[in-house]
């Protein structure tokens, strides 16, 4: 049984680099990177012969044999999908060892790549996605955790939640955050989703979480994938970290849609993609508000918050029934 109290997060990344690579590393060797909203902590390690690795320090010992990162990895290795090479990890002391993919994410790349180079990227990791979708499903084995866990209702509904509690409610300050009409129409929402079919989905799949190196496209944190709404996984690419124009997102969806054989009426999926960019962006709002007010990481996340809000705003202009979200959308823009 792994002991559940773990030395302090210094000691453990040179005891794992003396036992995993039989280096004694300096200080400087050591260099912590950004990382994103979860609690993992992210450094790079530049060993005396200049090679470089990154290391994932979990705030928990972690069972190898239940451990979801590697379960995901497996999967997404067998299915062809370009990931960073797992080179050691260490359950007791809580650490990962992996390929170092270097520091260009596709959402920087996008903001300086030409028309032509940013469709052919967008396409690429919408090639990706239905390669997830496709095949993920029958490929999960019944001890894998992301074959047990679902984004359905309840847990879209929890999500929303989220928003509202750490968003409107410990970023805002609002009081009356919790109006009935919202709750109402929260329920609506995902229940409607509820109705769609369920593939695998990466459960973050958006710009910052696919990285380039030598021009070659990489997929990331990938460790809480789960079944989920067919469209989940797109509006997280398409919406979550980029403002794309409607003729350039118009020409996306349908690129997905004919590439994932999709044929016939498909408005059903329109209005789908629509509320699950609603879904998304709330949710996203609620994790930046809660990485603010709680964790302290104001510069970091309150840049995100604009850009949420009018994307969430787009989607809700074109869809009916959910007029009390809309205008709480609407308010939060006004407030900027």
């Amino acid at each position: 049984m792994i002991e559940k109290i773990l030395p302090p997060l210094s000691q453990r990344l040179r005891e794992f680099i003396q036992q995993e690579l039989g280096a004694n590393p300096s200080q400087e060797s050591i260099i912590p990177l950004l990382g994103d909203a979860s609690t993992r902590r992210y450094f790079r390690y530049v060993s005396d012969k200049k090679e470089s690795y990154i290391l994932a320090a979990y705030p928990e010992p972690f069972e190898p044999q239940t451990f979801t990162y590697l379960q995901m990895h497996a999967l997404f290795s067998e299915l062809g999908l370009p990931v960073p090479e797992l080179i050691a990890l260490n359950g007791t002391l809580g650490i990962v060892l992996q390929e170092d993919l270097g520091n260009e994410t596709l959402c920087s790349r996008l903001k300086t790549a030409s028309p032509e180079e940013r469709g052919q990227l967008i396409r690429g990791a919408i090639d990706y996605l239905i390669r997830i979708q496709q095949h993920g499903a029958a490929a999960l084995k019944p001890e894998y955790e992301a074959s047990r866990l679902a984004l359905d209702e309840a847990k879209l509904g929890q999500e929303l939640g989220f928003f509202q509690e750490h968003y409107l409610e410990g970023y805002r300050g609002l009081s009356n955050a919790g109006e009935p009409a919202l709750a109402q129409e929260f329920s609506a929402l995902v229940a409607e989703l509820e109705r769609s079919p369920r593939l695998l989905c990466h459960r973050d799949y958006q710009t910052r979480n696919l990285m380039l190196k030598q021009d070659r496209l990489y997929i990331i944190d990938f460790q809480d994938a789960r079944m989920g709404p067919s469209s989940y996984d797109l509006a997280s690419l398409l919406k979550d970290s980029i403002q794309l124009e409607p003729e350039a997102m118009r020409a996306e969806v349908d690129y997905y849609l004919s590439e994932a054989g999709q044929d016939g009426d498909l408005k059903w999926f329109d209005r789908e993609f629509e509320l699950m960019s609603i879904q998304r962006l709330l949710k996203a709002l609620g994790t930046y508000g809660y990485q603010i007010t709680v964790r302290g990481k104001r510069d970091s996340y309150l840049p995100y918050i604009a850009g949420s809000l009018q994307r969430v705003s787009l989607s809700l202009q074109v869809v009916s029934g959910f007029p009390y979200i809309r205008s709480v959308v609407e308010r939060e823009l006004a407030a900027l």
